[in-house]
């Protein structure tokens, strides 16, 4: 603590202590646990024990309680100094988080109480957008961290009540200003990212709940957004494509992947209620996709869109089939077309997403191929899902045969 209060402008020391203390927050016995000496529940129990222990120092409350810049410095943002790698703030906020969860449970004032620095500086930005994106860029680090430690139903919970509706909008007007610059737009859109991730069941609300809708919601307004955008930079020079685009879009993908595969949202719901949000976000995914060149899927230097598209793709190809058969003949043969590349990829990743996905487009495409030869009416109605598909593939044989 020391450290961060009086060493805030040594930055090698800042990231030194605050990887310790990331480490601390896990549980002194981590290093046991990956070598697998200890057993697990044995793990549990010790950690627990020794966070209880932590979370009583004199020194952990005064960080609970006081985690602003006036007492560590190095999370102020200033001209006269900021830290040059900003991800620390996250470092900070999510062992900050962890030690908070040790003895939170369901009380909601303490939770506000913590949030009451970042709640102060979103109050400001609600009111004045003409100040820089390094507050936003900062804020969004930091509630990055507290989302990744908030690990149960109840703790994300109160996170979701504090952020929807007023917060989330900030956000969402910082994409549409600072879309040009990816150091403001990368921390958002991978808190958005976060924010989709259902980790230990923790976006499962109640069934009278409509969080998860809303949350999709949000971020299909944000991924739309954001494509539109950076859409409209128009041709970039090489050293500017990924910075610039994709590994923005890959973000996206990896968000939207998250949701549609996290089991929290009723998609059928959309077109119930004629709400547009579900199609727009992949008709995004489309243009988004259409702006990316085959020759920058599969290029080592860019494998975090490799990581995204791919098991986004295996999503779509699993559940989502009857979108996959509306796209027009050029996209389908973009997509199929890549997933024959990326058969081939040396990354594991890559590869099994494109075997399942294939696996889901073969068995699709068998399954109405077979109800083609059935005569009665239900069979023949139902097997007009698979009609363009059927008929897409009767004219480019090429396609699953270069596969």
């Amino acid at each position: 603590v020391t450290n961060l209060k009086y060493r805030g402008r040594c930055e090698p020391v800042i990231s030194r202590t605050l990887q310790f203390l990331n480490d601390l927050s896990v549980g002194y016995p981590f290093h046991c646990v990956q070598h697998n000496i200890l057993f697990e529940n044995n793990t549990v129990k010790i950690n627990m024990s020794l966070l209880k222990k932590l979370v009583k120092i004199e020194a952990v409350k005064f960080m609970l309680q006081n985690h602003t810049s006036k007492h560590f410095p190095f999370l102020g943002i200033s001209d006269n100094y900021s830290l040059g790698d900003l991800r620390c703030r996250t470092v900070f906020y999510t062992a900050l988080t962890r030690l908070l969860m040790v003895d939170l449970g369901e009380d909601e004032d303490e939770f506000e109480n913590f949030m009451l620095p970042l709640t102060v500086s979103f109050e400001s930005l609600t009111h004045i957008f003409n100040s820089s994106f390094e507050q936003e860029e900062a804020l969004a680090r930091d509630l990055r961290g507290i989302a990744f430690a908030l690990n149960t139903k109840t703790s994300y919970t109160m996170l979701f009540d504090w952020m929807y509706p007023a917060y989330i909008a900030v956000l969402q007007r910082a994409i549409e200003l600072w879309y040009r610059d990816p150091a403001c737009t990368t921390p958002v859109l991978k808190l958005m990212a976060e924010f989709m991730q259902n980790r230990s069941q923790r976006l499962n609300f109640d069934v009278s709940s409509p969080n998860g809708i809303l949350l999709f919601r949000e971020a299909s307004k944000m991924i739309c957004t954001y494509g539109n955008q950076i859409l409209s930079l128009g041709t970039l020079s090489k050293d500017q494509v990924y910075p610039l685009k994709l590994k923005g879009i890959s973000i996206c993908y990896s968000a939207l992947k998250s949701a549609l595969c996290g089991n929290y949202v009723s998609f059928g719901v959309f077109k119930l209620y004629g709400d547009n949000h579900f199609d727009n976000v992949l008709q995004a995914f489309v243009k988004m996709l259409l702006s990316v060149s085959h020759s920058d899927l599969l290029v080592s230097n860019y494998s975090s869109w490799d990581q995204s598209y791919y098991p986004l793709l295996e999503c779509l190809t699993q559940d989502h089939m009857s979108f996959i058969t509306t796209l027009e003949p050029p996209i389908l043969i973009y997509i199929l077309t890549s997933i024959s590349e990326g058969l081939t990829a040396v990354d594991t990743i890559v590869s099994s997403s494109c075997c399942a996905s294939l696996d889901y487009v073969v068995t699709y495409l068998f399954k109405h191929l077979a109800k083609e030869g059935k005569k009665t009416l239900r069979c023949r109605d139902v097997s007009q899902d698979g009609q363009r598909l059927l008929h897409f593939m009767q004219q480019n044989p090429e396609v699953l045969q270069q596969v």
